[in-house]
């Protein structure tokens, strides 16, 4: 038995990492950070079915060419118009915790939204013209949360968030070109969130408003 312990000592004194090795591994773990430890997050997604793709074409002022009856020389008569379509919405975001349940920040999102019109210049005529009208949409909102579960690895919030769209409006006709800018309200209502993971992790949010029905995208959480 003393023999043992004798040995032991000496290979403690010459190799030391041997027996320090998991103790320092364990430390090494145990500095992981919580999320709910760290109050800067930075994130960036996708939205998908904002409102404006349920609220039809954008309305623009009446000299507008999707307004009027009168574009590229052309008198027109019973414009039809196609459902808008777009790709969806892209954002950024930053946000700061201001203790375990509120958090405020901003976003700002991009949406194309496109749509074509279509006309003949007289019931004589039966040559079918068209428009293309394209909506590129800026939307900057204040945003805040309110979470009601918050773990190390799991974060599930709801939130609001008001603002401004800024519509930057063009109209493609055979001969002429018309642009025009535009402002709209803009929000974003999120019923449920869920943020998963530590620093770096993932969201998914349900709601409705100018970002979209189903947002999906990651998060960076840092201290200050």
């Amino acid at each position: 038995m003393k023999k043992t312990f004798i040995i032991l000592m000496i290979l403690s004194v010459s190799f030391p990492h041997l027996f320090g090795q998991n103790a320092g591994t364990k430390e090494t773990k145990s500095t992981k950070r919580s999320q709910t430890e760290l109050y800067n997050d930075f994130y960036a997604g996708y939205g998908a079915l904002s409102i404006f793709y349920f609220t039809g074409r954008m309305k623009h002022s009446s000299g507008f060419p999707t307004e009027t009856s009168h574009f590229d020389g052309y008198y027109y008569s019973s414009p039809e118009y196609t459902e808008p379509t777009s790709p969806g919405t892209i954002y950024m975001g930053f946000a700061r915790s201001l203790n375990r349940v509120v958090s405020v920040g901003f976003m700002f999102g991009y949406q194309d939204l496109k749509y074509t019109e279509s006309f003949t210049k007289s019931s004589t005529d039966p040559t079918v013209y068209q428009i293309k009208a394209d909506d590129q949409l800026l939307t900057g909102i204040a945003r805040v949360t309110f979470c009601y579960l918050n773990r190390p690895t799991v974060r599930m919030y709801s939130g609001i968030g008001i603002g401004l769209t800024i519509d930057f409006g063009k109209a493609n006709g055979d001969v002429d070109t018309k642009s025009e800018r535009k402002l709209w309200p803009g929000g974003q209502l999120t019923l449920m969130g869920l943020r998963f993971g530590r620093a770096f992790g993932g969201f998914v949010e349900f709601g409705f408003g100018s970002y979209g029905i189903l947002n999906a995208g990651l998060s960076y959480k840092f201290a200050d």
